[in-house]
């Protein structure tokens, strides 16, 4: 079997995605004959083509990739932001479009089913398939059999709806099929949506591994596991849910990515060690892969395996790494400290983590001198009774001890803050300010950065399932937003300018503590990956 897996734009191009390497691995373990198309990647390459030999192109994409421009983290980012410039101009010269590292604008409505529809309705007037005619007519010629799109990002449904569309009308015995996160979170919403079946052959609601391991050994996407499909009369199918065992996954297969096309100096290779969260109950977060019961299913890989992946890529000449996991236990954090040092030379990585009690001065040491850098961290708020009702499983004073014992150990960390609960009052607000205005002042202030985001009922959460309970009267559903997986729980003016108002705070005491100096927090930075690198350079 002939199978083209198909990584849609848009990402962030500095980084190669993770889904279509594992997807790789299964399939021609199984003897398929796989090609990998990150048309992401592709796209951002042909916008940065030098229209003429030696032109500004060809200059910014020099600095882009010379590891030395690291070292003036501001000046890196400045010529990040004329890159910038050349992608706006370029995407879509009428003006309706617009492409950034890690957004799309201007684009059909991704949580609304007739921006679906129109979408896949008139592929061709998106700006994607014009900036993607070779790559797409490399596909056509090679005619596969399965056409695989991952979809992880809501900024990917345009591209991958008219991706997919066009390869239904050009290669009609074809068959494709649409999945990744940003289709499993909407999976309570697709089964109404029949006229997808005219397009796509089936939706994958899980984990990947399971149907295309049946579909390699001559399984039909209808019935096939973990797939949605729709027989002719529009009624729903579901195929039975395999959660994937990640104790016998096999290893992802980065073979026929460009990895020396990637928009960065240094390629920082992700690694998954586990699916799922081990905490699992905050009342407002979503995680693609569901128990029986609705929680996250935490299943981790055995160290193990993580080892044998991190020294085939370390072996490959690797030598950063972006650890994969909703938030990485105190005992997996410390397995993967012994399991770094133990490499013949130093590396470095990040990852994710919570504020759990296990997490201590000691094991962050362990991590830092085997060559962490940075924990992204849900902070989420300091006040307590905030904490509380929504279930986060910790209250502020853990959180300051973990966080002054990360900066003791010399990591850097980013906060994610959360504001807009139901009910939420000033001195909730204000118990956030004096929870990083008591951490703050211990870490290095160039690696601090946090993101403030106001909060969102997500499908399948406990938010979402009883918002009465949370003081929320519930999500709003018309024609424009019938797609949605998230809703914000404030609108309007209001929300807006204490939105604004909160952050403009946060932002005043992140200056009067760490300085005026050139940090994280100035960078805006959508790519994990950028922060290892920037801080690695400053070694």
């Amino acid at each position: 079997m002939r199978a083209a897996l198909i990584f849609p734009p848009q990402w962030d191009p500095r980084q190669p995605p993770l889904a279509p390497a594992v997807l790789a691995g299964v399939l021609r373990s199984a003897g398929a004959d796989v090609r990998i198309f990150d048309l992401n990647i592709a796209l951002y390459r042909r916008l940065l083509r030098s229209k003429v030999p030696g032109g500004i192109e060809d200059f910014l994409l020099k600095r882009l990739l010379d590891p030395n421009s690291l070292g003036d983290a501001a000046g890196y980012l400045r010529t990040c932001g004329e890159v910038q410039k050349i992608f706006d101009e370029r995407f879509d010269p009428r003006g309706k479009g617009r492409l950034f590292w890690d957004a799309c604008g201007g684009l059909p409505s991704a949580v609304a089913s007739l921006g679906w529809q129109g979408t896949m309705g008139t592929p061709d007037k998106l700006p994607f398939l014009s900036h993607l005619e070779s790559e797409i007519t490399d596909i056509l010629e090679w005619a596969p059999e399965l056409i695989s799109i991952s979809v992880i990002s809501d900024t990917q449904l345009s591209a991958a709806l008219a991706l997919a569309a066009f390869f239904r009308r050009a290669l009609p015995k074809s068959r494709i099929i649409l999945g990744g996160a940003a289709i499993t979170y909407r999976r309570s919403l697709l089964s109404d949506q029949a006229w997808l079946r005219s397009t796509i052959d089936a939706v994958c609601l899980g984990d990947g591994e399971p149907l295309m391991a049946a579909l390699a050994t001559g399984a039909i996407p209808a019935g096939a596991p973990n797939t949605l499909t729709w027989n002719e009369s529009g009624e729903s199918r579901t195929g039975i849910s395999i959660i994937q065992d990640v104790s016998f996954s096999n290893s992802p297969d980065f073979n026929g990515l460009p990895l020396n096309e990637y928009l960065t100096p240094q390629l920082v290779m992700p690694v998954e060690t586990a699916r799922g969260c081990h905490w699992g109950r905050c009342a407002f977060c979503i995680h693609p892969v569901r128990a029986v019961t609705g929680r996250p299913l935490y299943r981790p890989k055995p160290i193990t395996v993580v080892a044998a992946e991190i020294e085939r890529l370390f072996a490959a000449g690797y030598r950063r790494f972006f650890i994969v996991d909703e938030a990485l236990p105190p005992s997996r954090l410390r397995e993967l400290a012994d399991l770094f040092s133990a490499l013949p030379e130093p590396v470095s990585w990040i990852g994710y983590a919570r504020l759990d009690a296990g997490h201590d001065r000691a094991g962050f040491i362990r991590a830092r001198a085997a060559g962490c850098r940075k924990l992204f961290v849900g902070v989420e708020s300091g006040s307590d009774r905030i904490l509380t009702k929504f279930n986060k499983g910790v209250d502020a004073a853990r959180a300051r001890r973990v966080l002054l014992d990360a900066a003791a150990a010399g990591l850097a960390v980013h906060f994610f803050l959360m504001t807009g609960f139901p009910g939420e009052e000033e001195n909730d607000r204000q118990a956030t300010l004096d929870l990083l205005a008591d951490v703050w002042p211990a870490f290095d202030p160039f690696g601090v950065s946090f993101d403030l985001f106001s909060l969102t009922g997500e499908l399948e959460t406990d938010l979402m399932a009883d918002p009465a309970a949370y003081g929320w009267n519930g999500p709003k559903r018309n024609s424009l937003n019938d797609l949605a997986w998230q809703f914000p729980l404030s609108s309007g003016s209001a929300a807006a300018e204490a939105l604004t108002d909160f952050r403009s705070r946060i932002h005043a005491l992140a200056d009067h503590i760490l300085g005026p100096a050139f940090g994280l927090r100035h960078a805006s930075l959508a790519q994990d990956s950028l922060h290892l690198l920037l801080l690695d350079a400053r070694i």
